[in-house]
């Protein structure tokens, strides 16, 4: 067995122990800067949200959690921007919301809520088939899992929305088609999904067929009984 001389093996011992202090500092910076960072996003303070985030990102670089909270506080200030009638500012934000959402999918593939949130801005601009495309190729990408499907009917359903007050109502008719049949598939596969049972139930609400809707929100409730908030739904609409 090799062996070191004493002072050697100290200053390895001391090396290390420095090497702990410093990781433990850049955790703690980083949890700070989380925290704070949650804490003004909630509080719609978006400029010092990304402040907090943009720390905690060099804190930890290349973490695809904080890049998707950046991401999404840009997105939250194009949307203000918009609002007030600032397009340039509000570009500007969604390009880098852009940039953010596509640098955490690239890292952690099957993010969620950064395919949501892009395919939500993409509508935010006006780009449908941008939107669209992001979700399809989601599906491509993982065509085992449940997920990618259930975000793709949840975007037929909400553009359908967006087409229903443009007065689009055969187009509208036809997105809420495609999202029922997303889901059924899903449902076929996995009949206790309860996600896919919620997403349905909203589904056949919107079309105001409340009973179709209090039974697959029912379903839902027995896979997944965390879901309270679907109690007082239920009780809204009447039992099936």
């Amino acid at each position: 067995m090799t062996t070191y001389p004493k002072q050697f093996r100290a200053d390895a011992v001391c090396w290390v122990l420095t090497c702990a202090a410093v990781l433990l500092l850049t955790g703690c910076r980083f949890a700070n800067n989380t925290s704070r960072g949650v804490d003004y996003y909630g509080q719609a303070k978006y400029d010092a949200a990304m402040t907090a985030f943009q720390e905690a990102l060099k804190a930890k670089p290349n973490d695809p959690e904080m890049e998707y909270n950046i991401a999404a506080t840009y997105h939250q200030s194009g949307r203000l921007s918009l609002q007030s009638g600032q397009h340039a500012a509000a570009q500007q934000q969604y390009d880098q919301a852009v940039q953010y959402y596509r640098l955490c999918l690239a890292k952690k593939p099957n993010h969620s809520d950064a395919h949501r949130g892009l395919a939500a801005l993409y509508l935010d601009c006006k780009s449908p088939q941008e939107a669209f495309q992001v979700m399809t190729d989601w599906v491509k990408a993982d065509p085992v899992s449940s997920e990618p499907k259930i975000e793709l009917a949840r975007l037929y359903q909400e553009y359908s929305q967006i087409c229903q007050l443009q007065g689009r109502t055969d187009t509208a008719a036809d997105l809420r088609s495609a999202a029922d049949v997303t889901l059924q598939n899903v449902l076929s596969a996995e009949p206790s999904n309860y996600r896919a049972l919620r997403a349905a139930g909203y589904l056949k609400e919107q079309s105001g067929d409340r009973s179709a809707a209090a039974a697959y929100y029912q379903r839902s409730l027995q896979s997944n009984s965390a879901q309270k908030d679907l109690e007082l739904r239920i009780a809204s609409l009447g039992q099936p």
